[in-house]
């Protein structure tokens, strides 16, 4: 979900692009199991068991490069026939009813045809990608419910972010494959984190960055603390995969899958020093990520705007920049959210950047000034990421944009959000940000105390009420 950059080596998921009627959500008998052996050191072929039940389709279907996908075949009272091409695909009518489908994924070739970055990729002696890399599925999937099993003498060489079933597989809704979570094959390092609620399972893929894998772990361990203090916990139990980059310094990109179960893409410079964390946003940007559910459909804005508003000032509430730092960044950067003359008026129909982001950013930031001033600092946005959160979940549920916004009016006993939203993400209503900087006492790098909202702009960088 989440960060974009033009940087390659992280995966998204691609749909499948099916143009045949939604089937509904509650026919309980749509089990699609998936039993993985993992490949051998030296191997980069992934054994896969897929048995699937009322199906939709016989009509199976590889989700990248078919050529990866050997040896398909129908098991049938232990006997396994080749199963029938169809166009780029296979045919197994009895899929409908029940088949098991046996195959194999070439992990190299998958990785070799990948020329963009929602694709495998290899790292090292590992291929990362998301979960549904691997899986050959109906077409069209239906709204299954979807199990994952490892086995075979190499499980250890497997790692996910995917919903653990409490049984020792995973389970997830097939309409949560959109967002699917990270997974990694082959040789890797693991460490876990234990947090306030939670706990972060940490898989280092390649070489050792400058700053080795220890560095790498208590850089991630701190901006998750930063995120704690946010929230009052840890949001969710998640996997973070660390990818070094040749010849960079910091943490030059991030990006979390969550649907299926809460996972993150670190990419780390292998030239990272310890010190550079002082002036990391990434990490602090994309852990916020894992706090707010997903507004899938809409809102892109809103999750974005949110994490962008709340990264560096998660990293001056840790003590990491300080407070003409952040306002000097604020002052610089949030004019980008403004609405320019042409664009659409609502921020649903404006996807670049500036807007997704800062004008996401923007309405964060404006809502969190209103509601400080209409409570005299008794309430913020702080109060609303935390209410979203227990009322909607974190980043492996859903939600609507509405329910955040009536959460907000509701705890923040205001109606700033409602009338927010209104008047800057649909009408396109723009901000006098001159004047709000005025009233904050921000002026450039420099910050006047006199100003008469100087409480609630000092409320912001230190997340403290009066």
């Amino acid at each position: 979900m989440r960060q974009a950059s033009a940087l390659g080596g992280v995966m998204v998921l691609v749909g499948c692009g099916c143009t045949t009627p939604r089937v509904s959500r509650d026919d309980a008998s749509r089990q699609y199991t998936y039993v993985v052996e993992p490949p051998a050191a030296g191997s980069w072929d992934v054994a896969i068991d897929a048995t699937f039940e009322g199906a939709p389709s016989g009509y199976l279907v590889a989700p990248e490069e078919p050529s990866a996908y050997r040896s398909v075949a129908v098991v049938d009272r232990g006997a396994a026939a080749p199963a029938a091409p169809q166009g780029t695909g296979w045919s197994v009518p009895s899929c409908q009813t029940r088949c098991t489908v046996r195959y194999v994924v070439d992990l190299a070739a998958l990785a070799a045809a990948c020329g963009r970055m929602d694709c495998a990729r290899r790292v090292g002696d590992a291929v990362i990608g998301t979960a549904d890399t691997w899986m050959l599925r109906p077409e069209p999937m239906g709204d299954a419910r979807v199990h994952v099993r490892v086995a075979g003498e190499n499980q250890a060489r497997f790692a996910t972010g995917l919903r653990a079933d409490g049984a020792g597989g995973y389970v997830m809704q097939a309409r949560e494959l959109g967002e699917a979570s990270y997974g990694a094959f082959g040789s890797f390092r693991r460490a876990e984190l234990a947090l306030l609620g939670a706990k972060l399972q940490v898989v280092f893929l390649g070489q050792p960055v400058a700053i080795g894998d220890n560095g790498a772990l208590e850089w991630v361990r701190t901006a998750a603390s930063c995120e704690s203090r946010l929230f009052g916990r840890f949001p969710v139990d998640a996997t973070v995969f660390v990818v070094p980059v040749q010849d960079r310094e910091g943490v030059v990109f991030g990006r979390v899958m969550s649907l299926s179960g809460a996972s993150v893409v670190l990419l780390f410079g292998t030239a990272t020093k310890a010190a550079d964390q002082r002036d990391d946003w990434v990490v602090a940007h994309e852990l916020f990520h894992l706090g707010t559910p997903s507004f899938v459909g809409e809102g892109h804005w809103l999750e974005e705007g949110l994490a962008t508003y709340y990264e560096p000032i998660l990293r001056e509430r840790c003590g990491w920049t300080s407070e003409s730092s952040l306002w000097a960044h604020f002052g610089t950067e949030m004019e980008r959210g403004l609405r320019n003359t042409g664009d659409p008026p609502s921020l649903e129909d404006r996807d670049d950047i500036d807007a997704t982001y800062w004008g996401g950013a923007l309405f964060a930031f404006v809502a969190d000034v209103r509601i400080r001033e209409a409570t005299k600092n008794a309430r913020s946005l702080d109060d609303v990421v935390r209410a979203v959160l227990a009322r909607e979940g974190d980043a492996t549920h859903t939600a609507r944009v509405a329910d955040f916004v009536h959460i907000g009016d509701e705890v923040t006993g205001t109606d700033v959000l409602s009338r927010l939203y209104e008047s800057w993400a649909v009408r396109g209503e723009n901000v006098d940000l001159a004047a709000l900087w005025r009233s904050l006492g921000v002026d450039g790098k420099t910050l006047h105390d006199g100003a008469p909202l100087v409480a609630v702009r000092r409320g912001i960088g230190s997340g403290q009420k009066d």
